[in-house]
């Protein structure tokens, strides 16, 4: 079933190419249209070792039979490689890339929604230099109440894969754990708001870009 799915995807975005109008697609300086090679299932199995659990099937499939990454949404797929350190997402080939994203890290529990009302609540209780009597005293307080922020915006990540660079800080995530395994969500921080589901799994995220841009290009 999965290879259903994606059957005809890589020959239909490699195509893409050809176009004339193809370099003026959103994204596309990013990754050229280009794919990477697929993934052997030897590879998957030990990248999922390292993840400590399953790859999310659609995306699984996606690796065995599209690419390990390359031409996607926005300004391209993330590619799982192997290091010195083990698995990673790293930007091959891409000319913007998201921030890379160990195996290790991406296997832990996604907790972004639960911390959504813990980051709110704190960000209510910022101290104000005016309710200090003392200079050092504010500043310690703000130092231990930014080191705690600074904890729970970076665990957001935790759970997820940065799987795609969107431009201006703005980032597509998969997320790998929990109840929303195989959901892309969004990293909107930027703009002051959250990781943020986007209601759609992979395969939809994926399918939906190749077939607007085919009908961009092809009118």
């Amino acid at each position: 079933m999965g290879e259903d799915m994606w059957a005809g995807v890589r020959e239909r975005v490699l195509r893409l190419t050809e176009h004339s109008g193809a370099g003026k697609v959103f994204g596309a300086q990013g990754h050229g249209f280009r794919l990477g090679p697929v993934m052997s299932e030897e590879q998957l199995r030990a990248l999922e070792a390292d993840l400590g659990v399953g790859l999310p099937a659609q995306y699984r499939s996606f690796l065995l039979h599209v690419g390990g990454g390359g031409a996607g949404p926005d300004y391209g797929l993330m590619t799982p490689t192997l290091g010195d350190g083990g698995w990673q997402w790293r930007g091959i080939g891409l000319a913007f890339s998201a921030q890379p994203t160990t195996a290790e890290f991406a296997g832990r529990p996604f907790v972004a929604e639960a911390l959504q009302s813990e980051l709110a609540a704190l960000e209510a209780q910022e101290p104000e230099k005016d309710a200090f009597a003392a200079e050092e005293k504010f500043r310690r307080a703000y130092a231990a109440w930014d080191a705690r922020y600074e904890e729970l915006y970076d665990a957001q990540e935790a759970g997820a894969v940065f799987l795609s660079e969107q431009g201006c800080g703005y980032a597509s995530l998969m997320v790998m754990t929990g109840p929303h395994r195989g959901a892309i969500w969004e990293d909107l921080r930027p703009m002051d708001r959250g990781i943020e589901p986007t209601g759609h799994d992979f395969a939809y995220w994926y399918r939906s870009w190749l077939e607007r841009t085919e009908q961009r290009l092809e009118t």
